[in-house]
């Protein structure tokens, strides 16, 4: 029986566009769609999809097949990665996906075994298929404790869940990370839609947003895994996200899918990244902003 495989790779929110471009490639063609999370030991990245009740677990090897051929999490990665190449080679043509964040409708029109390369970084693949998304995306586990009280604080007013991104984006050659006007000014539109509203910040940058962040009073979620702080931002009824999957993630998932949501267009970032129904301010990110 022919079949297709996805690659799955990265952090969380590239691991559930892959995931969800997987389940709605298998809806529409009627191919069976295996995803592949081989070769974990490769990348500083953790599958995290089996944290949620996703029903395609199938993937190309086993886990054990994987562990032995690399002999540990993360050895081996020059052998996995020619053994990779071998079964790829071996039995699919590999389909690399052409342009990120731009929908391609040759994704279904494949009559051989396909194994499918790349982010697939627009709604446009899966959003008739929400609902079942939605509970895909269901986390298995209940939040900490810790978590639980920052949910008590969120029923008692209309919430904001607001991302700033900054670690690798700071880390890596240039700047990637979006500046405080882009806040600024989403955070106006919320107050002239929402009235009052309580401010919960997430970010990787806990100290950088205790020292700079002057903009207003907010709460800042701290001590917790991704994980948890990934389903309170989903919970919370409106949103700000960061050029980010993440929190991208978290608002399209979010309990009050009539929430509002900004978002930054840097011009890097396609239209086709964001639902429609999205508030889209045009920005810069800090690196693009110093070279001006």
């Amino acid at each position: 029986m022919m079949h297709h495989v996805v690659r799955i790779s990265d952090g969380l929110g590239n691991q559930m566009f892959q995931y969800a471009f997987a389940f709605a490639l298998e809806k529409k063609t009627g191919v069976k769609v295996l995803i592949d999370p081989l070769f974990w030991g490769t990348s500083l990245r953790r599958y995290q999809l089996e944290e949620f009740h996703i029903t395609g677990t199938k993937r190309l090897v086993g886990r054990l097949q994987d562990y032995i051929l690399g002999f540990g999490p993360r050895n081996g990665r020059r052998f996995k990665d020619r053994y990779r190449q071998y079964l790829i080679q071996k039995k699919f043509k590999l389909f690399q996906e052409k342009q990120i964040m731009h929908y391609d409708a040759d994704v279904y029109n494949q009559t051989q075994p396909c194994f499918y390369f790349g982010f697939w970084q627009t709604p446009k693949y899966f959003e008739e298929y929400y609902e079942e998304l939605k509970k895909e995306f269901t986390r298995k586990e209940a939040v900490s404790p810790q978590a639980q009280k920052y949910q008590k604080q969120m029923e008692q007013i209309t919430s904001v869940a607001m991302h700033i991104r900054r670690t690798d984006y700071v880390r890596q050659e240039g700047n990637a990370t979006i500046p405080f006007d882009f806040y600024k000014e989403a955070l106006r539109g919320m107050k002239e839609k929402l009235g009052e509203f309580r401010l919960f910040i997430f970010t990787d940058d806990k100290q950088f947003v205790k020292e700079c962040f002057k903009i207003r009073e907010y709460v800042l979620v701290e001590g917790l895994c991704d994980l948890d702080e990934f389903e309170l931002m989903r919970q919370c009824s409106h949103h700000i996200v960061a050029n980010s999957t993440f929190s991208w993630w978290a608002a399209y998932l979010g309990e009050d899918k009539g929430g509002i949501v900004y978002a930054p267009c840097t011009g890097i970032w396609s239209e086709e990244f964001y639902p429609k129904e999205w508030n889209l301010i045009r920005t810069q990110t800090e690196e693009m902003a110093e070279n001006c």
